[in-house]
């Protein structure tokens, strides 16, 4: 019975009690009982349905284990809208440190590799990024390919001198917080500094840190103060104390960090208020300076980071003897198994790739970062993986093979993580960004006779009009054994291709030929619009457009060709002159 119900229900009882006894008072105080205790009766139904709603609330945010998707992780997914963490971390580093990066990568993060990559931050806990001090020199080859694998961890600014550090990471924090990045706490570190990220929390949430009690550990600014030496090691900021930092910009001593001179201006004037009650701990004891062996640290259990570790296998035996755990950015490497029906739904299904290899001549020095950019972002559209990979076309060197044959190394590397991949070349980006993967699949179903021909598909390649081969620029293959069978016996077995005629390109073609593979191909044949459009054929709605010019260099056609596409994206009824 509802609320309106049970107060009919009463008043008619009411009624008759009334004319039957006659006793007004009795009823005048029943009816006022039962009108001040209806508020308590909607407050309850409310709590109950706020409780229930929540759960649904909750529920849409609960991650899954890797192994069984049906059972919740302890950290639910990040609303990427408006992201709150419990800590940034920000780690300084010089533009060539690419080695030193890949190892913090791996000791701090779990990173060792890009076959399953952040695409997003989307944990509760951490938030990182790199910092390097752009140059006004080309950045080097390898600088380069690493920003294309590992692109959103890096962020070049501008640094006049190594006392300017704070100060820019502090105005970069403060801008994340102006877009709705937000965090409890911002970390900043230098690459030779190894911290527990675990004990600084426990730390934190004890309130009790230096032997002080903190009552706001928004407002502490906790770090080694004692020497221009030690204070970029380490310095601990809660999120209320960066904005009052830099709005006291004349602290700043010559020669000092921005935050050491906050700390030294206030020690030296102790009955100056300090800005908005900022708590300034000078911990000497937790941030330390690396001693050269763990036996010579002062109280081991207080340390939290350690300075000044400038050999790699040191970080390690740092980590290892210290028992510091790895805290993971992403959801998508809370699995690393390789891809089944058990596969966590937070990781992508599909895969696109390409190459981050950068040849000795710098031809693509310009254009290989930007169009890695235009394949990230198709990824980033459609929820799909970006896996740019480089290392496999280095080490064809070993296996006397020229470097072009790194792409079925690395496809045949990335494949077992994923239902899908889509190779698309350094020299192509993506035209139709609106077009995905899935929908392409619905086309290609059409052209096999339906959905149950298309499960036997396992490679889609295409052969332009004209053209006696194939191009295996831009092709997608499908995690099966048939793939794994075909990449082995039948490319990678043709050693007599590895450094004459199409190459790799010829090794595929003539494989897709064979009796045994043959049936599992969709082919293309005299196609150029459906995966792979040359510029000079370009038909709006194209899907990706490929530049492979016979001889020279392509980078300055792939240039124009991303501006075009930009103009054509913010405009879509310009007119577009070919080639595109």
């Amino acid at each position: 019975m509802g609320i309106e119900g049970q107060s009919n229900y009463l008043a008619n009882y009411a009624k008759y009690q009334f004319r039957k006894l006659r006793l007004f008072p009795l009823l005048i105080t029943a009816f006022v009982i039962f009108l001040l205790t209806i508020p308590y009766y909607i407050n309850d139904y409310n709590n109950l349905l706020s409780s229930y709603n929540t759960s649904e609330n909750d529920n849409e945010y609960t991650t899954t284990t890797p192994t069984t998707p049906t059972t919740p992780l302890d950290n639910p997914v990040q609303n990427m809208s408006c992201p709150h963490y419990k800590t940034a971390l920000f780690i300084s580093s010089v533009l060539e440190d690419v080695d030193k990066r890949m190892l913090m990568r791996e000791e701090l993060f779990g990173i060792t590799d890009n076959l399953i990559p952040c695409m997003k931050q989307d944990t509760l806990d951490i938030f990182y990024k790199f910092f390097v001090r752009k140059s006004t020199k080309k950045p080097s080859r390898l600088f380069l390919s690493e920003q294309m694998e590992y692109y959103h961890d890096i962020v070049e600014i501008d640094i006049q001198n190594d006392f300017d550090w704070h100060q820019s990471l502090l105005e970069y924090a403060q801008s994340l917080q102006e877009k709705c990045i937000t965090f409890d706490h911002l970390i900043i570190i230098d690459i030779f500094t190894m911290i527990n990220l675990e004990k600084i929390q426990d730390k934190i949430s004890s309130s009790k840190i230096g032997n002080q009690m903190i009552s706001d550990t928004r407002k502490i600014v906790w770090g080694s103060f004692n020497s221009n030496r030690t204070e970029n090691m380490a310095v601990i900021i809660g999120s209320s104390a960066i904005k009052p930092i830099l709005n006291n910009l004349d602290h700043k001593l010559n020669y000092t960090s921005l935050i050491s001179s906050h700390y030294l201006y206030h020690n030296k004037h102790p009955n100056k208020k300090i800005p908005d009650d900022l708590i300034f701990i000078n911990d000497p004891t937790s941030i330390i300076e690396w001693p050269n062996s763990i036996k010579s640290i002062f109280c081991v259990d207080c340390v939290v980071a350690i300075g000044h570790v400038y050999q790699d296998w040191e970080i390690r035996k740092i980590k290892n003897d210290l028992n510091i755990s790895t805290t993971i950015p992403c959801n998508a490497r809370l699995d690393l198994k390789m891809y089944s029906n058990e596969t966590s739904k937070l990781r992508p299904s599909i895969a696109v790739m390409t190459s981050s290899f950068l040849y000795k001549d710098n031809c693509m020095v310009e254009a290989a970062p930007l169009s890695a950019q235009n394949k990230r972002e198709y990824a980033e559209r459609h929820g799909y993986a970006f896996v740019p990979r480089s290392t496999e076309y280095a080490q064809q060197h070993y296996r006397k093979r020229k470097p072009v044959w790194g792409k079925v190394d690395a496809v045949e590397k990335v494949l077992p993580y994923y239902e899908w991949l889509l190779w698309i070349d350094m020299d192509a980006f993506v035209a139709n960004r609106s077009l995905s993967v899935e929908h392409l699949f619905e086309m290609c179903e059409k052209r096999v006779g339906g959905k149950e021909a298309f499960k036997k598909i396992n490679f889609i390649v295409a052969k332009p009009v004209g053209d006696n081969m194939i191009n295996a620029g831009v092709f997608l293959i499908r995690n099966t054994d048939w793939s794994r069978d075909f990449l082995r016996s039948g490319v990678q077995s043709r050693y007599d291709r590895a450094t004459t005629g199409m190459k790799e390109q010829q090794a595929i073609r003539d494989a897709i030929k064979q009796p045994q593979w043959k049936p599992n191909v969709l082919f293309l044949d005299r196609d150029d619009h459906t995966i792979n459009t040359f510029p000079d054929r370009y038909i709006r709605g194209d899907y990706i457009v490929h530049y492979a010019p016979e001889e020279g260099c392509p980078a300055s056609p792939v240039l124009r060709g991303l501006s075009k596409l930009k103009m054509l994206e913010e405009s879509p009824s310009a007119k577009i002159l070919l080639p595109f």
